[in-house]
């Protein structure tokens, strides 16, 4: 059993050879843990759905002592350096196109290590933390680059989705406003927070105003595009070009060619000449993109001017967080009449979005300016723009 054990690991991985000693020479139930762990690929699938009598097994193994420990143990070596595949030069993940180096047995037991840390019992010792640091890495959500490795990625996604604890709803907030929803595995991370909402009974307004998409805006309204080192690094495209949301809640595409800039909007069609086979799917990239990011000024618009906003109040911390500071949300917080309150205070007082936050007290209470009796109310699809203080 302990020569199956050894062929787990490959030298040529970074994280194979930090953990081979501590995974190796282990009692009878943490080897068997260890080789069905190790099986994880098979009961993985590209659709990010773990296989029912898999987990049933995997579950039952991880009662034995010191399963727990050995298991935070795999993850935190994930967390390090370079995570799974050590590689942090996009020029060496370019090279690497194509090539069959990535080693499979020592990636199947990371993703087996990866999900069984979403049913351990407890959410202590940073595990949350670690496994948001593993998604983050492999899911290139970082503001330097690392090689991205979708079924990793959605492993760690799929563990913090089950891990109990507050800790973890926390942690996937944040991935979710990190991981553009163009990276394959968002569709598991949004699953997981819609899971792990329902298991603490997270109220749907909350859970729809803080999965509001970024759509890889930077927090001045663009996404810049272009090969890796020339653009946003989750994505190596094949064209220049740079997406804007203007203070207006407009969509706008400069594309780039040579010393020609042109700027366009929806349908956003690139100019004459650009379209080449070279950068066709990039362009319908961009536009797909553009597109969406209209659609969701549009949502966020009718959501803010619903009555189910509009009779809420929320911490000046989750304000500036989903709301003012949001890439996308915060185009259309601006538009509008906002107002405060303090406890023991029964009156409110006008809010100028774009002032600084933090002279406000901690303990302000923020909500929407009610209309006024005789004015007529925001229609759903265009809120009333406010007029200052």
């Amino acid at each position: 059993m302990n020569d199956l054990v050894t062929g787990l690991f490959d030298s040529g991985n970074a994280w194979s050879r930090r953990t081979r000693g501590r995974l190796t020479g282990l009692s009878p139930d943490l080897t068997e843990l260890l080789l069905h762990l190790a099986t994880a690929d098979a009961f993985w699938n590209w659709r990010y759905k773990v296989d029912a009598a898999w987990k049933r097994r995997a579950k039952a193994l991880l009662k034995a002592d010191g399963a727990d420990v050995l298991v935070r143990y795999a993850v935190h070596e994930l967390a390090r350096g370079g995570s799974f595949h050590d590689v942090r030069d996009p020029d060496e993940a370019i090279r690497d196109l194509g090539r069959q180096g990535v080693p499979a047995r020592p990636r199947s037991l990371a993703i087996g290590f990866l999900l069984a840390a979403g049913w351990l019992r407890e959410d202590t010792g940073g595990l949350s933390a670690d496994l948001a640091l593993v998604a983050r890495k492999n899911a290139q959500a970082m503001d330097s680059y690392y090689r991205v490795d979708h079924a990793v990625a959605g492993a760690a996604f799929h563990a913090l989705g089950d891990l109990p604890g507050p800790g973890a709803m926390d942690v996937l907030w944040t991935l979710h406003s990190l991981v553009t929803t163009s990276m394959h595995p968002q569709r598991v991370l949004a699953k997981s927070v819609k899971r792990a909402a329902a298991r603490l009974g997270v109220p749907a307004d909350e859970l729809a105003e803080r999965t509001v998409p970024h759509h890889g805006l930077e927090t001045d309204g663009t996404l810049t595009v272009g090969w890796i080192g020339r653009g946003a690094l989750w994505w190596n495209a094949s064209v220049d070009a740079v997406i804007a949301l203007d203070a207006d809640g407009r969509v706008t595409v400069e594309w780039t060619d040579g010393d020609r800039v042109t700027r366009t909007t929806a349908p956003f069609r690139c100019p004459n000449g650009y379209r080449t086979p070279m950068r066709a799917d990039s362009i319908t990239l961009v536009q797909c993109i553009a597109k969406s990011i209209e659609e969701t000024v549009a949502e966020e618009r009718r959501r803010l001017g619903s009555r189910a906003v509009r009779d809420r109040t929320l911490s000046r911390s989750d304000w500036v967080r989903f709301y003012r500071d949001h890439p996308v949300t915060g185009v259309v917080t601006r538009a509008l009449a906002w107002e405060y309150g303090l406890p023991g205070d029964p009156a409110h007082h006008p809010l100028d979005p774009a002032a600084d936050p933090t002279a406000l007290p901690a303990a302000a209470r923020i909500r929407l300016r009610p209309p006024s009796p005789d004015a007529p109310g925001p229609s759903s699809d265009a809120p009333a723009v406010s007029t200052g203080p």
